[in-house]
């Protein structure tokens, strides 16, 4: 019973972290302005799978099992945030860069038109928090909550 009730304030919290961080991350972007990479928005896709696990583990806590999904689910976000905190340190070349098609339009109105459908570099930082970069705040919690929920798992009685 202790179990099931840190199992369910656990996937509160998950449910409430990732609800908030993809709020945020549209306030960011539409609110806000920012136009965010291409990684930024792959970054989003585990918080939302989160969301989901959370809830399914917010129903049924006593089924530890839901725990190895939120572990790999972050395992995954913390792979793609620390590939792109690598890139934004300039560790190593994105796989997404920018094309330079647009290069060779010689119309005024067709390259305007191609100019805002490329996505910023990921190697730009354009929104930070206390100068702390989305990418890394997102590494740092996708580790925590890994580390969180592989703790939860070890120690729970099947």
């Amino acid at each position: 019973m202790i179990l099931e009730r840190k199992h369910k304030i656990f996937y509160s919290l998950i449910i409430l972290l990732c609800l908030s961080s993809i709020c945020y991350a549209f306030f960011v972007e539409y609110i806000r302005g920012y136009k965010p990479c291409i990684l930024c928005k792959y970054q989003r896709v585990p918080y939302i799978l989160g969301l989901i696990i959370g809830l399914f583990g917010f129903i049924k806590p006593s089924n530890t099992k839901i725990i190895i999904y939120v572990f790999l689910n972050f395992l995954v976000s913390m792979t793609l945030s620390g590939y792109h905190v690598g890139i934004e340190q300039e560790l190593y070349q994105s796989i997404f860069n920018c094309s330079d098609d647009n290069l060779s339009i010689l119309e005024e109105g067709k390259l305007l038109e191609s100019l805002s459908v490329i996505n910023p570099d990921c190697r730009n930082v354009n929104f930070a928090v206390f100068g702390v970069s989305l990418a890394t705040i997102n590494l740092v919690l996708s580790f925590v909550i890994s580390s969180v929920s592989y703790y939860l798992y070890s120690n729970a009685k099947n």
